[in-house]
C-alpha cells in the first residue's frame, strides 16, 4: 500500500487551525495560557476533519493519539474515535469509526482498520476524535490508487460556532452524529468548533480571539455555561457587540440551550436574555442577526427521549437540533440570497 500522514499533500485538515509540535489544536497557545481552564480542550481534536479523494478499493486507517481519555456519558467511540465517509458530503456513505476497543494488552492510544471501497473516484471526510489530543493519523491506499485534494466546501471561511460541552458533542454516540457534523454534511460547509465543555463563559478576550478569525457565518449558544442568569445578562450583549465591531456584516446566529424540559423557568429566563441581545441588534437597524430558540428543538411527547442525562443530546437531539438551525443557517451560507 501508499501510505500518508494527515498533513502530507494533497491531504486537506480542516477545523484544526493551530499546530503545536505535532499536536493539531483548535486554540493558539496564547490563549490557552491565558485562559487555563479551557487548555484541556483547546489541544483536542475536537470538530477537525481530514479530507481527500482517492479511487483506492481500500482505505487502511491508523489513529495514534497523546491521550486516552473516558468521558462522561460519552461512548469510548466518540470520545476517541473516528468517522470515516465516503462519497459526497450532502450524501455520504458511513464506512464505520475508528477507536481504541479497550480490551486487555491493547495500546488504548493506537487503534486502526481497514474498509471497502468501490475504487470510484469519491471523498473521504475523517470526522475527528471529540476528546483526544492527536499526533499522527496515517491512510493507506492501494499501490496503483491515486490520492488527490478534496472537493472544496461550499463556504471558502469557515461557519465558527461557540458555545458549551453540546457545541462540543456530548453527547452524541459518535464524532458524525453532533449537529454540527450533520449540518456540515447536509450543507457541505466547512466550521470551527469552539465548544467548551463547562468552560465557555463569554470572556470578552475570548470573543476578541473570535472576532480576529475570517468566517462566513458565527453561531453562539453558550448559555449553559454561564454560571448564573445574572453573568449570562453581564456578558451575552457584549460578547456580541465584541464581534460586530469587527464584522459588521457577519451573519450571527444565536441559540439557548436546547433542552427546556430540565428546568423550564430557568431556560425561558435564559433564552429572554438572549432574545433581547438579538431584539436590541434588531432596534439599532441590524438585520444580519438571527435567534434560535432552544424550546423548538425538541417537541411532541418525547422530548425526555433526546438527551442522555436531561441535559446533553443524544444522536436524536442533535439530528433535530440540526434540522431546526438548517432553516436558518444554509440561506446564510455563500452562494445563497440573504
Amino acid at each position: 500500500m501508499r501510505i500518508f500522514e494527515c498533513r502530507d499533500t494533497p491531504i486537506q485538515i480542516f477545523g484544526l487551525p493551530y499546530v503545536a509540535g505535532s499536536s493539531l489544536m483548535r486554540l493558539p497557545e496564547s490563549i490557552m495560557a491565558q485562559f487555563p481552564h479551557i487548555r484541556q480542550f483547546g489541544s483536542r481534536s475536537t470538530g477537525g476533519r481530514v479530507c481527500f479523494r482517492t479511487n483506492s478499493k481500500t482505505l487502511w486507517v491508523r489513529l495514534i493519539a497523546k491521550t486516552f481519555i473516558r468521558d462522561y456519558a460519552i461512548p469510548q467511540i466518540s470520545s476517541s474515535g473516528l468517522d470515516v465517509y465516503a462519497g459526497p458530503r450532502p450524501d455520504g456513505r458511513f464506512l464505520g469509526s475508528v477507536f481504541p476497543t479497550g480490551a486487555r494488552g491493547t495500546d488504548l492510544n493506537r487503534s486502526e482498520a481497514v474498509f471497502t471501497l468501490d475504487g470510484t473516484m469519491q471523498d473521504i471526510t475523517v470526522f475527528l476524535p471529540k476528546n483526544e489530543v492527536i499526533d499522527q493519523i496515517f491512510f493507506g491506499i492501494d499501490d496503483d490508487a491515486v490520492m488527490e485534494a478534496p472537493t472544496p466546501y461550499r463556504n471558502p471561511l469557515p461557519v465558527i460556532f461557540y458555545g458549551s460541552s453540546i457545541t462540543e458533542g456530548g453527547c452524541a454516540s459518535r464524532t458524525g452524529n453532533t449537529y454540527i457534523a450533520f449540518l456540515s454534511r447536509w450543507l457541505n460547509m466547512d466550521y470551527i468548533n469552539f465548544g467548551f465543555s463547562g468552560s465557555a463563559r463569554g470572556e470578552a478576550e475570548i470573543a476578541r480571539f473570535i472576532a480576529s478569525m475570517p468566517m462566513s457565518v458565527f453561531v453562539y449558544d453558550y448559555d449553559y455555561n454561564a454560571p448564573t442568569v445574572e453573568h449570562l445578562a453581564e456578558t451575552h450583549e457584549p460578547f456580541f457587540r465584541i464581534i460586530r465591531e469587527r464584522h459588521p456584516e457577519l451573519p450571527v446566529i444565536m441559540l439557548s440551550r436546547p433542552n427546556y424540559a430540565s428546568d423550564p423557568a430557568e431556560s425561558e429566563q435564559r433564552a429572554a436574555i438572549i432574545r433581547r441581545t438579538y431584539e436590541n441588534a434588531r432596534g439599532r437597524g441590524d438585520r444580519n442577526v438571527y435567534f434560535i430558540c432552544g424550546k423548538d428543538y425538541f417537541t411532541g411527547t418525547d422530548v425526555h427521549a433526546c438527551t442522555v442525562d436531561r441535559t446533553h443530546p443524544n444522536d436524536l437531539g442533535f439530528y433535530l437540533m440540526a434540522k431546526k438551525i438548517r432553516e436558518v443557517l444554509e440561506p446564510l451560507l455563500p452562494g445563497n440570497p440573504l
